[in-house]
């Protein structure tokens, strides 16, 4: 909870910045997430299924000076993960799949057109993502069991807490300020928790489209 609360801290401050209040617009939107993890564990190569999921969040648009550029931070949930697969669970009914759940912060440059009805938009920016309470689960048939992952460094955590990367973006902005945009997520920090002298690392990536609405930002 302190995590959410730092970033929704962080949101607001961006809305205070001198300069930016003004022009500035807020929004928020909703959309649909496709995530996976790449990697080595013990030497070979992850090969997993991409896990499906939901994003919401908050938007900031603040030009920056008379240029064709602005600020544009987004605070969100994300989910994101992997679907796990080996020999035995190709060839029976289980499913297992690994679902981390984040409260992202990705501080977005973005460059804007002109148009007579909306604008296009591409950018990007540094991405920061703080765990929230996730899960590994496992379902046969109508079986479905869930634990609980451990977030941390130590020898009996399941995954890294913070995750960081970079985050890209584009989009499409119309005059009435409904938007449509899609981006790409890819984590840098190596998620596995503890090395011990080898070279295991898997990393979070995601792509994910957005439908949100923007509003003045009085």
């Amino acid at each position: 909870m302190k995590k959410v609360l730092f970033l929704l801290a962080a949101f607001v401050f961006c809305l205070q910045i001198n300069g930016f209040s003004q022009k500035s617009k807020v929004g928020f939107y909703t959309g649909y997430t496709n995530a996976n993890m790449y990697g080595k564990i013990g030497g070979d190569r992850v090969k997993d299924d991409p896990l499906s999921g939901i994003t919401f969040g908050l938007v900031l648009d603040a030009p920056i000076g008379k240029s064709h550029m602005s600020f544009s931070p987004t605070l969100s949930y994300v989910q994101k993960g992997r679907v796990t697969f080996n020999e035995n669970t190709r060839a029976s009914n289980l499913k297992e799949w690994i679902a981390l759940r984040y409260a992202e912060l990705n501080a977005n440059f973005v460059y804007n057109t002109n148009g007579a009805k909306g604008n296009w938009f591409i950018g990007g920016g540094p991405s920061i993502s703080f765990d929230l309470p996730s899960k590994k689960v496992s379902k046969t048939d109508d079986l479905k069991t869930e634990t609980n992952l451990n977030f941390g460094q130590e020898a009996n955590s399941d995954v890294r807490g913070i995750d960081y990367g970079a985050n890209l973006l584009t989009g499409y902005r119309f005059k009435g300020g409904f938007f449509v945009a899609f981006n790409y997520t890819v984590g840098i920090r190596n998620l596995v928790p503890v090395q011990d002298g080898n070279d295991d690392n898997i990393r979070n990536h995601c792509w994910g489209i957005r439908l949100g609405f923007l509003i003045n930002n009085k």
